[in-house]
């Protein structure tokens, strides 16, 4: 019962490690890929980033911390590939957004290029909910 106990730990530590570091290197359409996300304020922060990398496409979501952050948000974001602008959205309304249903942008992808996405979510009184940087791309980029 004890070494089960310390491989969970272990585990959970080495998990713990590298959320912490941001950083994230995985295979997907036969390239090594870094994926890197900048939160700001974390620690008041009332949504969690999330981007899925598959062969054609990404998939940003951006999921309320919380129950209770669920609500109506404005939601401002600029994506680049290779530093060309290939989306803009200004303070669009998202309604109803929760766990069940959180911000989600969904765009297509060439696997050699590097993908960067600035999402700023603030709630109906200009409050800031949400700051990050998301940048998803091949090793060494």
């Amino acid at each position: 019962m004890g070494d089960i106990l310390k491989v969970l730990v272990v585990s959970f530590l080495i998990l713990v490690a590298i959320t912490a570091a941001g950083n994230y290197s995985y295979g997907a359409g036969g390239c090594m890929q870094v994926i890197s996300v900048d939160e700001k304020n974390q620690n008041s922060d009332r949504f969690v980033a999330e981007v899925n990398a598959y062969d054609d496409r990404l998939v940003f979501s951006y999921i309320p911390r919380t129950v209770d952050a669920a609500g109506d948000y404005y939601v401002t974001y600029n994506i680049a590939a290779d530093g060309n602008i290939l989306a803009v959205s200004g303070n669009g309304l998202y309604e109803n957004v929760s766990v069940d249903e959180p911000v989600v942008i969904e765009i297509t992808r060439e696997s050699s290029s590097l993908y960067e996405i600035e999402m700023l979510i603030e709630d109906a009184q200009e409050n800031i909910a949400h700051r990050s940087n998301i940048r998803v791309g091949p090793q060494g980029q």
